[in-house]
């Protein structure tokens, strides 16, 4: 029998799975608990708070998981643009394989939540923050000014959000593409001014 935080942990990664595909109001729990084949009333054992637990949860899931991918893309790269390249297009390549369907699954919890409660308002804010920072830090590694570095940071988290959205609509990776090329370039002419 499966132990009582494998089927949190299971929960979690289901709860974030329907999320990105159906949105955070298209997500019953009851879908949760199918989804993750956890046994039924183990969803209010782990979540009392219900929804908006879990979806902090699957928040702090999404933020770590993203910022686990840029730091290993920062450590295969070596250059910005490269960084923009790989951190980008691990997004656009994941969207593709799900055949369009599984965008962000912070994003409707934003959208979607509002007004939520304080705690997952600070959960999805921080989740952001910790986000951009950390792309910031690894482009600042690759000496990008540091001021620059956040503003391309926060322009490429913005345009990955974005990008999510159009992509899915158009069901075509071209919004990534176009977002991954001209800010690599502005990544590398950060670059090129910083050694000039």
């Amino acid at each position: 029998m499966p132990r009582r935080s494998d089927s949190k942990e299971r929960m979690i990664a289901a709860a974030r799975r329907l999320f990105r595909e159906h949105g955070y109001r298209g997500t019953a729990l009851s879908d949760v608990v199918t989804e993750s084949a956890a046994p039924r009333g183990s969803m209010y054992f782990h979540f009392p708070g219900g929804k908006e637990e879990l979806a902090g949860e699957v928040t702090l899931l999404h933020v770590g998981d993203h910022i686990a991918h840029i730091n290993r893309a920062a450590a295969a790269t070596s250059t910005a643009g490269q960084l923009i390249e790989a951190f980008i297009g691990r997004i656009r390549d994941e969207l593709i394989a799900s055949n369009y369907r599984e965008g962000c699954a912070m994003a409707p919890i934003v959208v979607e939540s509002m007004p939520a409660s304080d705690q997952l308002n600070d959960a999805t804010r921080r989740g952001f923050e910790d986000m951009i920072a950390t792309l910031a830090a690894r482009l600042a590694e690759k000496n990008v000014p540091h001021s620059r570095a956040t503003q391309l940071a926060t322009l490429a988290w913005t345009s990955v959000e974005g990008a999510l959205i159009v992509g899915r609509v158009l069901r075509s990776p071209e919004p990534f593409d176009l977002a991954i090329s001209q800010l690599a370039a502005t990544a590398e002419t950060e670059f090129n001014d910083s050694i000039s």
